[in-house]
This record gives C-alpha cells, structure tokens and sequence, in this order.
C-alpha cells in the first residue's frame, strides 16, 4: 500500500517516543545481541555489518565485543553520495550530517559482507521496517546476496505498517 509521506513521518515521531521508554536498554541489548549470535546466519558469517547505536537504539558496544571474541570481522555503513557504502569498523570514526557515528577509512567491496544487521524505528512479522526516511537500506539491501536481518527491541514490533513500492524488507526480524 502507498502511505502519504506525513503518515510515515507521524509514526516514525510515535516510534521514536516508544523506543526512548524502553527499560533496562543495555540488558535488553545483550540478550538482542545474544539471539543475534544464537542464529546460523551469524555462525556461518565471517564478518557482521551492524551500525553504532544511538539515539536510543540498540547499544551496539556489546554486540562489537562479542563479533571480535568470536573472531568475527565488524563492517560499519557509511552514506556517501546518498548511498551506504561498507566499511572496516576498527579505526577512525566521524559524525555524519545525520548525527550518526561512521567510520572514515576506504570503501570495501559488498563481497567482504557477510551478514548484515539492520536499524530501524518499528518492523513487521514479514520483515519491513519503518526507517529514518532516507531510503538508504532499501537500496543498499537488494545489492547483496548475504542474509540479513533487522534488530530491535520488542515494543518496536508492530502489526503494520506503511509500505512504498521502494520499501525493501528484511529477511528476518530479531527483537528482545
């Protein structure tokens, strides 16, 4: 279904709200990060490109300690020229215009992907998610082959949503 653009702004403004009142955030994040890892995906993945946490997202601290005591290799996004492009997550990081923490160093190829977790405001049973509203994902998922999977919170779980023909789901919703 095509949704007017304010139907989507006024949910992301009510999602928003429900993921800054969850409790307990950093428990709730080792057992996301735990289920996260308890996934074949995970365990045949060599690297996991995931994101920094912020703005009451998920903290991602636990999940980068965990992908290097399992010898796993972290990919971090970052939007160039309006698109993600993957990059190592060790070395310096930089605030982007969207207040979100990217890394600085060179570009890799999509084939050093190996799994990929994705952020978002709310997600369906089905897989789409409700986004920050740059499209990013949605383009950037239909260029890989590797499995992937949207991270959040329970109350972030919803029935519906929203949906664009551009709007790409994910294969697989993870919550706590």
């Amino acid at each position: 279904m095509d949704a007017p653009a304010n139907d989507k702004a006024a949910l992301r403004r009510r999602m928003r709200m429900v993921r800054d009142l969850v409790d307990d955030r950093l428990m709730r994040s080792v057992q996301l990060w735990a289920a996260v890892a308890a996934t074949d995906e995970y365990a045949a993945a060599t690297s996991v490109m995931a994101f920094v946490g912020c703005k009451g997202e998920p903290d991602t601290d636990g999940l980068f300690a965990r992908l290097a005591a399992d010898g796993k290799r972290l990919l971090l996004p970052r939007v160039q020229d309006g698109e993600i492009v993957v990059c190592a997550g060790s070395g310096p990081m930089t605030v982007s215009r969207f207040g979100v923490s990217e890394p600085t160093g060179p570009a890799l190829a999509l084939s050093e992907v190996g799994y990929v977790l994705v952020p978002g405001l709310a997600f369906t049973a089905d897989g789409y998610r409700l986004g920050y509203g740059g499209g990013f994902y949605d383009r950037f998922l239909p260029r890989l082959t590797v499995a992937n999977a949207g991270v959040c919170f329970t109350e972030q779980l919803v029935d519906a949503l929203p949906t664009d023909a551009h709007d790409v789901p994910v294969q697989r919703v993870i919550s706590a």
